[in-house]
């Protein structure tokens, strides 16, 4: 049987819509972070993660793996740096009205908690968020590594707390497992 030589480095050899490279990135950081109120938005160490396509107008599939727990309320946005660029909010969710709803903010997600004992205040819980990053999402034509980080935010006028990668309980002996939190990048062919 004759051998086969595949030219991965030209764009025609993949069809669109084709995996083009997969990378996983390890979270390890742990901790507690107080979580500021309403309006200040802060980085949740540990979670910049960067990753760079083989070809300048692929998509980027980023499947987050967030293990936390928080013991009052947060949200969540994602923000993204091309290359040497400013990080910019992305993703964010619908706004305007419907079914007489009207969105006050717009996010990546939300943690809710009005209980610190048996509920999302205790135990490390994995939380999955799906994102297809793509031009209509801001993204622009380059092989310059992409960074993406998560801020948070609160939903009371106190400082609440936000458990990543190590359960909420803190006896300082028994309890405070730890474990890792990851973000699987996918480079789709467009």
């Amino acid at each position: 049987m004759p051998l086969t030589t595949l030219n991965f480095t030209s764009p025609n050899s993949f069809a669109t819509g084709t995996i083009v490279k997969s990378e996983t990135k390890i979270i390890s950081a742990f901790g507690d972070f107080a979580v500021a109120h309403i309006t200040n938005f802060q980085d949740v160490t540990g979670t910049e993660v960067s990753f760079s396509r083989t070809f300048s107008d692929s998509k980027i599939l980023a499947l987050w793996n967030l293990k936390w727990t928080n013991k009052a309320n947060v949200r969540m946005l994602l923000n993204r740096k091309i290359g040497s660029g400013s990080y910019a909010i992305v993703n964010q969710g619908a706004s305007g009205t419907q079914n007489g709803r009207t969105s006050a903010k717009q996010v990546f997600g939300a943690l809710y908690n009005t209980v610190a004992v048996n509920a999302m205040g205790y135990g490390i819980h994995a939380q999955q968020y799906t994102f297809l990053d793509e031009s209509g999402e801001g993204l622009t034509d380059t092989t310059d590594a992409i960074s993406y980080k998560i801020t948070l935010s609160g939903s009371s006028t106190s400082d609440t707390s936000l458990s990543l990668n190590i359960d909420g309980y803190n006896d300082a002996t028994n309890y405070n497992k730890t474990t890792e939190s990851s973000v699987t990048f996918m480079e789709i062919k467009a």
